[in-house]
């Protein structure tokens, strides 16, 4: 994205305060940290992320963390690691979220994931409600969207939590080995679905993984 197609005015806070967590700006001294979350939950990411199909290194990440600092100065792609209690660990890594400038003017996209040791707690529920907010105060923003596999039960119960509204389901090839064609697509604040959506209930079950964020969901 050339800086002609910037349609960004202003970047969000680099640290967000959130229900039992707290969110910051990526930074090369999570680096450790987030190869040991990402390899202790690929069990519950391969279905659903496709740089999730073998085991980070240090390698991988640390070019994860050096692109994620390019994007954030060049207002792409703003991502976040998540901290919060993890057994005796009141400030560890469990997770990464992000506000993605990919769906169009005027909107973010949120992506999301958390440690397997620590989901079922809501934190990626609160991880994606803080996102929002942060989100929805930048200029210029008017929309926020959650994208997932219809496939993903548990990542699908998050938005309608937090007050999207389904808004379609497209039929995308699969990218990952648990997703089918049904890529469902929540919007908030809630708009009228269109009147062809075919649109199916899900279960309200907590916390997984959700989104097409290359390290965040």
């Amino acid at each position: 994205m050339g800086t002609a197609d910037r349609w960004l005015t202003e970047l969000p806070a680099g640290s967000i305060r959130a229900t039992g967590v707290t969110l910051h700006r990526v930074r090369p001294d999570d680096l450790d940290e987030l190869v040991d979350a990402v390899n202790a939950s690929l069990g519950a990411l391969r279905p659903w992320m496709p740089w999730a199909q073998a085991p980070a290194t240090r390698q991988s990440i640390g070019e994860f963390l050096d692109q994620a600092d390019r994007d954030w100065e060049g207002g792409r792609e703003f991502q976040f690691a998540i901290r919060g209690r993890r057994g005796a660990e009141p400030e560890a890594l469990i997770g990464c979220c992000g506000l993605h400038d990919r769906i169009g003017a005027g909107g973010l996209e949120i992506g999301y994931w958390v440690r397997s040791d620590c989901t079922g707690r809501g934190v990626a529920t609160s991880a994606a409600s803080a996102l929002t907010a942060s989100a929805l105060g930048l200029d210029g923003v008017s929309r926020v969207e959650i994208h997932c596999d219809a496939a993903n039960v548990r990542s699908a119960a998050i938005p309608p939590k937090l007050g999207f509204r389904l808004h379609r389901i497209e039929a995308r090839p699969p990218i990952s080995p648990g997703e089918t064609d049904r890529h469902m697509i929540w919007v908030y604040p809630s708009s009228p679905p269109p009147a062809a959506a075919d649109l199916q209930q899900v279960d309200d079950e907590d916390e997984g993984v959700v989104g097409r964020d290359p390290r965040s969901g």
